[in-house]
């Protein structure tokens, strides 16, 4: 065999042990995270239900009670939340790193996740889908009490 194609032939294989690598190592992830991965809306959602809207550019979540609030999402440690995110005009991607929270706000189309702050402080959250030419502002704090 030509030096030329055992080379290539070893790098199929590396390439392919690579792959095979990051495939197992993705699904072994997602099986364990399922919680914080986004699903449709619907059905009957666990913990404090929070509504979330994304528009240019500001966050605005709408609690139980009525109460609405832009930029700054308060939640109590130790409770379970679930987000339901939609968006009013383009798509938006609402990420709170801390919480391993990452959904996106598109119109027509709610898409919800749930979790749970365990350490009361003050977290960002922002916007990671390009969405206009203020993108950059899309951000807000969230508040975790104790």
């Amino acid at each position: 065999m030509k030096s030329k194609t055992l080379f290539e032939l070893i790098w199929i294989v590396a390439v392919l042990i690579i792959l095979t690598y990051a495939a197992v190592a993705n699904l072994s992830y997602l099986s364990t995270q399922q919680q914080n991965i986004a699903n449709p809306a619907g059905g009957d959602p666990p913990g404090v239900l929070i509504n979330v809207t994304g528009y240019q550019w500001a966050w605005q979540f709408t609690y139980n009670n009525g109460t609405v609030m832009t930029d700054k999402l308060v939640l109590v440690a130790n409770t379970t939340y679930t987000i339901v995110v939609t968006s009013k005009d383009v798509i938006h991607d609402l990420y709170i790193p801390q919480f391993g929270v990452q959904v996106y706000a598109v119109a027509g189309h709610p898409n919800k996740v749930s979790f749970t702050p365990n350490k009361p402080g003050t977290y960002i959250m922002e916007c990671v889908e390009y969405c206009g030419e203020f993108h950059y502002e899309m951000r807000g704090e969230v508040v975790v009490l104790s």
